[in-house]
């Protein structure tokens, strides 16, 4: 980012290359403040009650550093001419953007776009299908089951996890893959006999845990498969399913629990900031603690920041 600079009659403010300098005027250049954008919490155009104009800078961190003195009270305002107020508002703008920009996180999130299907001899094949398969442990019967599933998978659903299971009443009975995608939980038997097809929403699941051996839990169907498994409860009953390998049981576990939290969160509208009522009664009560003594006066002037800030 190029250099700008304004220039005013008790400072200099030199903003680019990541940081913020303020200088004043003369030939020693006196740095008043040399800091990186990262460590500022915001910087505005202000109008004191005597009229005069100035540009506040508001330091993220109390105990940066200007001119070897601690600064524990912000924020530094630097005064402007009236001619100088469309200058300042630019370069205002620009750091708070680039200040916007330093505090904004990406945050990792797995690619979850369901991928459009491979058609060969056998069918169609989706490739987040055969990823989940071949991170399970390897059942030559399963096959059938995997062909199934490449053809039930919806182009809105991807795939996180499967896991060979058994499964009891009511969601069928016998052995059979069993499936987590982002929508739904599938079950699609495998072996000689007849062959179905259970399914189960995600909207509908409240969690999924892992657990160990039969249970005896009362209204929960039993099974007569040791080791650990899977329970599945939709609010009215619970699902259960024998795990055969426990690493794929519990991945399996793990996926429908983060389908439920994908589709919790998705659209969900985070807190409100607070009220002009809200941080008036907030610095009320901080008032009254320090006059009690229950707040010192360091602690009364960050927290009293904070309040300000907030405005």
């Amino acid at each position: 980012m190029d250099i700008v600079e304004l220039r005013t009659p008790t400072a200099i403010l030199r903003h680019g290359g990541g940081r913020l300098v303020v200088l004043r005027p003369g030939t020693d250049g006196e740095r008043v403040l040399d800091v990186p954008i990262a460590d500022l919490l915001k910087v505005r155009l202000n109008r004191r009650a005597d009229e005069a104009v100035v540009i506040e800078i508001y330091l993220r961190y109390p105990t940066a550093v200007l001119t070897g003195v601690p600064a524990d009270r912000t924020p530094l305002p630097v005064l402007i001419a009236e001619h100088d107020v469309p200058a300042a508002l630019g370069i205002v703008d620009r750091i708070n953007d680039q200040i916007m920009a330093t505090q904004r996180i990406d945050v990792a999130a797995p690619d979850l776009t369901p991928p459009a299907p491979e058609w060969g001899k056998s069918g169609p094949t989706r490739a987040d299908v055969e990823r989940a398969v071949r991170r399970m442990a390897p059942r030559k019967d399963a096959r059938s089951a995997v062909t199934a599933l490449n053809r039930y998978v919806t182009p809105d659903e991807y795939v996180l996890e499967t896991a060979i299971a058994v499964a009891a009443p009511p969601a069928g009975s016998g052995t059979g893959l069993l499936v987590a995608t982002t929508s739904r939980v599938l079950f699609i038997s495998i072996g000689t006999g007849e062959r179905y097809a259970f399914e189960l929403s995600v909207a509908a699941i409240l969690g999924a845990r892992t657990v160990e051996g039969a249970r005896s839990a009362p209204g929960e169907v039993d099974t007569r498969h040791g080791g650990s498994g899977i329970d599945i409860n939709d609010g009215n009953r619970t699902l259960h399913f024998a795990g055969v390998d426990r690493a794929d049981t519990e991945r399996v576990t793990c996926a429908v629990n983060f389908a439920i939290r994908r589709q919790a969160a998705d659209g969900a509208a985070g807190p409100a900031d607070p009220g002009v009522n809200q941080l008036y009664a907030e610095w009320e009560l901080l008032v009254e603690r320090h006059s009690l003594g229950m707040v010192d006066d360091t602690q009364f002037q960050r927290y009293g920041r904070g309040i300000l800030r907030s405005l």
